[in-house]
């Protein structure tokens, strides 16, 4: 049984990125790193277009990155919104959580040592990996060690399918790992560039991910070191 349940106070972790419901944000809704991804499955485009190879190279050397922006999740009934900001590196990662109104929520630091959750009280929940974090704290697992792909505008490592790409060669759609990816908009101002607006959806959760601005300035970004999660 998840450590807490989604009606109140819950932890909604998410995209690497992650999302905090409590008795305040929620709302009951109507049930309504350099690497090559395997496109051995892909059902819709079985030959990567030039121009999407192109854009997949550009993309990368982006493997820092700092973002800010809104998220909404939708699951079980409830739905819940916030702010982000993330800063990921390639050993670690900090996620800071805030409601809407601009109060923090909670932090969420995951590096070698672990992962951990600290909420605004001061409680905290530690795990081996953001995977088990969510498993505790949800009751079902979600792959936050993809989201730093997906939400670059690239596969993770491993099978892909129902890829299709836009008329610049941006990957627009995807699934994954029981997931489907969405990207329905992407900041051109930027190069190469990145998404602005994705959604991702499986079963049991819808969320949607605004992003207001990005960093891709390695010399920009810090984050704690490994000591800061370790899961004694």
């Amino acid at each position: 049984m998840p450590l807490f349940q989604v009606s109140c106070a819950s932890l909604l972790l998410l995209m690497s990125g992650a999302l905090i419901s409590s008795c305040a944000t929620v709302r009951p809704t109507p049930s309504t790193p350099n690497h090559q991804p395997s496109y051995s499955s892909i059902s819709e485009t079985p030959i990567v277009p030039a121009q999407a190879q192109r854009h997949q190279a550009n993309l990368l050397p982006v493997v820092d990155f700092k973002i800010n922006g809104r998220m909404g999740v939708q699951s079980q009934g409830y739905g819940v919104s916030g702010n982000i900001h993330w800063i990921h590196t390639k050993e670690n990662d900090v996620i800071d959580l805030y409601s809407p109104l601009g109060s923090k929520m909670a932090a969420i630091v995951k590096n070698t040592n672990g992962a951990i959750l600290t909420s605004s009280d001061g409680k905290t929940i530690r795990a081996e990996d953001a995977e088990t974090l969510t498993a505790l704290t949800l009751g079902w697992r979600l792959p936050l060690s993809k989201l730093s792909d997906w939400i670059v505008g690239r596969p993770a490592q491993g099978a892909v399918s129902g890829v299709a790409w836009d008329e610049k060669g941006q990957v627009s759609r995807f699934n994954q790992d029981g997931w489907e990816i969405s990207y329905l908009q992407y900041q051109s101002e930027i190069q190469p560039a990145l998404p602005s607006k994705i959604n991702l959806r499986n079963p049991k959760m819808n969320v949607r991910i605004l992003i207001e601005s990005w960093d891709i300035t390695p010399q920009t970004l810090s984050t704690p070191d490994n000591n800061s999660a370790q899961t004694h």
